[in-house]
């Protein structure tokens, strides 16, 4: 049996925007995270190793903002995936890390063909 410990938990927001990159990458129709660059007006799709780039998290009104940046693939009904997500990453943020006090906002940075 688990054993309760006293304390504070402190998460950082790599750790946040880690656990939430790869709960995005579990999503049925999301391909990857991506980077726009603001001169070229271009997404790229990020590697796995670089998820975080693609995420960006913070702090509005003492609620933990985390904007997902996303390639999704062609064909999906982006309502459907982007409310997966949401779902997907507030469930993992809540088991993993305690985080009750989370908004997700997912922004498709573009779609990817087969």
């Amino acid at each position: 049996m688990a054993q309760t410990v006293s304390g504070t938990l402190r998460v950082s927001n790599d750790v946040i925007a880690d656990l939430a990159g790869y709960a995005a990458l579990e999503c049925y129709g999301v391909v990857g995270m991506a980077l726009t660059d603001e001169e070229q007006g271009v997404a790229r799709l990020l590697p796995i190793y670089r998820l975080r780039k693609g995420i960006e998290v913070s702090i509005e009104n003492g609620v933990i903002v985390v904007d997902l940046h996303v390639v999704l693939e062609q064909g999906v009904n982006m309502a459907s995936v982007a409310a997966n997500l949401v779902s997907t990453v507030k469930f993992i943020l809540d088991q993993i890390a305690e985080l009750s006090n989370v908004e997700v906002r997912v922004h498709v940075e573009g779609m990817r063909t087969h």
